[in-house]
This record gives C-alpha cells, sequence and structure tokens, in this order.
C-alpha cells in the first residue's frame, strides 16, 4: 500500500500559492493599465481644454495652465503643452503621466500619453 498521508495538504498548499501569486500579477496588471487609460483620458480632456481656450483667449501660457489644470483634477500631472495657430485656426498638443499604483519590476512605474485637438491641418503632416 502507497503512503499519501499529507499529500493533499501539500498539493493544497501549492494550489493555493499558485492561485495567491496569479491574483497578485492579475491585480498588478490591471493597475496599469487603469493607470494608462487615465493618462489617456486626463491628456484628452487637457487637450480639448487647452483648444478650447485658445478659440477665446489669444494668450497660449494661460491655455497652457488650463490644461494644466484640467490634467492635474484628472490625477495627471502635464509634462508638455503647445499651441498652434493659423489664422483663427488653433490646435493644442498635451503630453501627460500618470504615476502606476502598484506595478511589476517589467513595466513602467510612470505611464505617458500625448493627444491632439483642434484642427489637424494646423499641425501639419
Amino acid at each position: 500500500m502507497i503512503q499519501t498521508r499529507g499529500s493533499i495538504t501539500l498539493t493544497t498548499l501549492v494550489a493555493g500559492s499558485a492561485a495567491v501569486v496569479a491574483l497578485l500579477v492579475g491585480s498588478l496588471v490591471v493597475s496599469h493599465a487603469m493607470a494608462t487609460h487615465s493618462a489617456h483620458s486626463a491628456s484628452d480632456l487637457a487637450a480639448l481644454g487647452a483648444a478650447t481656450e485658445a478659440l477665446a483667449v489669444w494668450n497660449d501660457e494661460a491655455c497652457c495652465v488650463i490644461a494644466s489644470d484640467i490634467a492635474r483634477a484628472n490625477g495627471a500631472r502635464m509634462t508638455a503643452c503647445q499651441i498652434v495657430r493659423a489664422g483663427d485656426e488653433v490646435a493644442a498638443s498635451v503630453a501627460v503621466e500618470v504615476k502606476v499604483a502598484w506595478t511589476l519590476p517589467v513595466l513602467p512605474a510612470v505611464v505617458v500619453a500625448t493627444s491632439y485637438a483642434g484642427n489637424p491641418a494646423v499641425v501639419g503632416p
């Protein structure tokens, strides 16, 4: 007769540990994905805000301050802002970064996103 005393306990322990590790890695990947979506949303909204402000105000610095405020309100930090004008047409380019709450060593700790708003003909190809 084969002795199997304790084998079920060991198998359960290994399976449980594997499940915990899989859930932990999955939550870290989801955290990175959420930061990526947050960065894209913040940059989109900041670019739209800057372009909208640029239509009303001819002060590019004020437009970028608005974009920075919008990015900050959405949990991001603005890293670049550019307003391009061609006559009455405007375009805005805004780059933001968002820190990832929990990350793996193989994934970046900061996610960067850039968005454009306004007339694409103003920016050029």
